[in-house]
């Protein structure tokens, strides 16, 4: 296995370098002096070609060019693309409009965030008391609405992941409603976590009734977690108390999980994209505790420990190679 250094400055400014060039030469008016002095640049040191030869590899993978064209291009940028006739070829200038849509789309707040009471933006995580005295902690990007009934305490996790102390009041059951469940309490300690697939109800403490839709509903106990879909309910299987909720001390845990599962999770905290280009690293195998706190530390974590490197465009666009 080999190792990588962590990409530093100079490796991130020669990978501008190289885009730039990338993007130029296939602009319609570049000069034949500017021809030499990509030529001058490229032959110049082996970083200067290897970034330069790692971006054409890129743009040749299906993976990268599919990110780049789901990237919503504004009104504005499109109408630009559509102007400049002058490039024979639009794909890198597609590419480079596509990350500048990008950072626009990414920092704006997100529309579903304004139907909700309370939410949280990538890499934010948020803490909030409730009117009947419950405390809800809300992880990266998740968004809750509250409605309280005399007969019944109800929230709505819409998307994302949350911690919930629950105030014990038998009168008044505390439902939590996700995508494809319903969980039940009185007064506990349970995280939900809801994606587009499934839902998973994990226990800290107490008791809680988690019912799939239209079906049986099940019983769990501290350090007890069932993941149900809209089609089955999973079984109740057993966690180690201290890897669940593990995101509330700000660490991610793994333990020989493939590095595809991994990056999916750390992406959950970080702005943009991570992609990983090669199909058989997708499939390593990981174990250990991240920091997701610091996405870009977690990701030179595993370029230490695993035969991979890490390109990092921009900010907002890492390849795993």
């Amino acid at each position: 296995m080999t190792e990588s250094k962590p990409a530093n400055t100079n490796e991130d400014a020669i990978t501008e370098q190289a885009m730039y060039w990338f993007s130029r030469l296939r602009a319609e008016d570049v000069t034949a002096r500017e021809r030499e002095q990509f030529s001058d640049w490229y032959r110049a040191t082996d970083s200067h070609r290897q970034a330069y030869d790692a971006i054409d590899g890129f743009w040749q993978n299906d993976a990268f060019t599919q990110v780049l064209s789901t990237i919503p291009l504004s009104a504005a940028t499109a109408d630009a693309l559509r102007r400049r006739r002058r490039f024979r070829r639009m794909g890198p200038l597609l590419a480079l409009a596509a990350c500048l849509a990008l950072v626009q789309v990414i920092y704006r707040p997100a529309l579903r965030c304004l139907t909700a009471d309370y939410c949280t933006g990538i890499g934010e995580m948020r803490s909030v008391q409730l009117a009947d005295g419950s405390r809800v902690t809300l992880n990266s990007d998740s968004a809750l609405t509250v409605a309280f009934a005399n007969d019944k305490r109800v929230v709505t996790l819409s998307y994302g992941e949350a911690f919930f102390e629950v105030a014990r009041n038998p009168q008044q059951p505390f439902l939590v409603d996700s995508r494809h469940s319903t969980t039940r309490v009185l007064g506990t300690r349970f995280i939900v976590r809801g994606d587009k697939q499934s839902d998973t109800v994990s226990v800290v403490s107490g008791v809680v009734e988690v019912t799939p839709d239209k079906k049986t509903a099940s019983v769990l106990k501290a350090n007890d977690s069932i993941t149900v879909t809209a089609e089955n309910s999973g079984e109740i299987r057993r966690v180690a108390a201290g890897n669940i909720g593990a995101w509330l001390k700000g660490s991610a845990t793994f333990d020989n999980v493939p590095l595809q599962e991994v990056i999916a999770e750390l992406g959950r905290y970080r702005r943009g994209s991570i992609l990983i280009k090669d199909n058989a690293l997708k499939d390593l195998k990981v174990s250990g505790r991240f920091n997701i706190t610091d996405t870009d530390k977690a990701l030179d974590a595993l370029q230490q420990t695993l035969p991979i490197k890490l390109y990092r465009f921009t900010p907002l666009l890492v390849v795993i190679g």
